[in-house]
């Protein structure tokens, strides 16, 4: 039985510049089948058209998806429209992601589960997640101290987990837990896109990451032309921060920024963070 090549990607964040790399990449591999492993959208401008290439690439090839924390927020924002979302550093992204969504979206992120078990005659079975199988939301890493229950929890040999935006393999006991790294918000690597090709055999999964370049310049003008910077203010620069160095300081910035504003107004709720703070809070780590 030949080698079976799985391309796994992860948390492409509306960078469909990033995303159609990536497929390039992994089609010239000549990969077998598509993983998806969540949080298509926000973060980045023009969200559909990262969905558009989803559906394309479903039409045209075999694909699984899952969805992430972010299609989870989306979601609940539409049952729940009143939780605050405005133009701002704290909501202005989702907010603007959401308003470019359409119903054939948010039918297929209803439409998906968070984890999913891969089973292919003659490939051991593997379970995979945005978060962790129980939340989109949770972080599987070192410091999480759930981390290690989960792994020993586990009913296979090993976890492919999306999420954290860092490529990594690790083992706990005998069973392996695997990133892919982010397509879209990639951290290290100086910015370049990340995924991975799983080589399946009849004795296990091996995986191959992959930092693939593309031109970043693109993405960071489409945000001045899309009207994301004015409408997510600092967290659009620590995106594009982000996208050009591949440091991530969105949330640690986030933190300093409620710690700041409790600090001035006695209390802070997100998103009803003012500017004010955000700004000193970018200011602190470099960012303008």
């Amino acid at each position: 039985m030949r080698s079976m090549k799985l391309a796994v990607l992860a948390d492409i964040h509306s960078n469909h510049h990033a995303l159609k790399a990536c497929i390039s990449h992994a089609l010239e591999k000549n990969a077998d089948e598509f993983l998806f492993l969540g949080d298509y959208v926000s973060d980045c401008p023009c969200p559909q058209k990262t969905m558009q290439i989803i559906y394309e690439m479903r039409k045209k090839y075999r694909c699984h998806f899952i969805r992430g924390n972010r299609e989870d927020y989306m979601l609940n924002h539409r049952e729940n429209p009143d939780e605050g979302w405005t133009y701002c550093s704290a909501s202005g992204n989702l907010l603007y992601t959401y308003e470019n969504l359409k119903e054939e979206d948010f039918l297929f992120y209803k439409s998906l589960d968070i984890q999913g078990m891969y089973q292919k005659e003659g490939y051991p079975v593997f379970r995979y997640c945005h978060g962790s199988p129980a939340s989109s939301k949770e972080l599987l890493i070192p410091e999480n101290e759930n981390v290690v229950s989960i792994m020993e929890s586990l009913d296979v040999d090993l976890l492919v987990s999306g999420h954290t935006h860092i490529q990594n393999a690790a083992v706990y006991g005998n069973k392996r837990l695997i990133h892919p790294g982010s397509v879209g918000i990639p951290w290290y690597y100086e910015g370049k896109s990340q995924y991975m090709i799983l080589h399946g055999k009849e004795d296990g999964w091996e995986e191959e990451f992959f930092q693939i370049d593309y031109n970043v310049k693109d993405v960071i003008k489409e945000f001045e032309e899309s009207g994301l910077n004015g409408k997510s203010f600092y967290w659009a620069k620590l995106n594009i921060h982000a996208l050009s160095t591949g440091e991530d300081v969105t949330t640690p910035c986030l933190k300093l920024a409620i710690k700041l504003c409790k600090e001035g107004e006695g209390s802070a709720t997100w998103p009803d963070i003012p500017e004010k703070y955000w700004k000193a809070a970018a200011e602190s780590f470099g960012i303008i």
